[in-house]
């Protein structure tokens, strides 16, 4: 588990220093596979990290506080990283990816969810600080269930 936690850092460390470098400029990818590839990136870092709380909130692996609050921070950073790759190149372009149609057909919608999964994201680095199970499942809980809405309605 060491292991996947330093590459699921490492990764996020990268995206994160490539999404800044894409700031400065106008468009943030030039090629719509690009977008595809770097908005399924960020997605899989953010389910690799959802996965283990998930696992310890279940019970199915014995809770650590320490791994749950590094996976909490790493999923609410982890958080602002994929919503540049539906813009700009990527936007309307599905490519070997599971977003539907409806991503940008509802934009302001999906937009909502987004600032929406970003604040649950916070709340549940915040709730694990406490080290507190009940206080961070109902975090968990209410980030589980944004994250499936939005799935059910723009993931094939």
């Amino acid at each position: 588990m060491h292991t996947t936690m330093l590459r699921s850092l490492s990764l996020l460390t990268l995206l994160g220093i490539s999404s800044l470098s894409f700031c400065a400029h106008s468009s943030a990818f030039t090629e719509a596979e690009e977008a595809v590839e770097y908005r399924q990136s960020a997605l899989q870092l953010m389910r690799e990290n959802f996965s283990v709380m998930a696992d310890m909130v279940r019970g199915d692996i014995d809770y650590d506080a320490a791994t749950f609050e590094t996976r909490a921070e790493a999923f609410y950073h982890a958080s602002h990283l994929p919503w540049d790759g539906f813009r700009d190149a990527g936007e309307n372009f599905r490519g070997d990816g599971d977003a539907l149609p409806a991503v940008w057909e509802n934009w302001d919608d999906f937009s909502q969810r987004i600032e929406q999964l970003k604040s649950d994201a916070k709340a549940l680095s915040e709730a694990s600080a406490s080290h507190d199970m009940s206080t961070i499942r109902s975090s968990f809980m209410s980030t589980a269930r944004n994250c499936q809405q939005c799935h059910d309605r723009y993931r094939e």
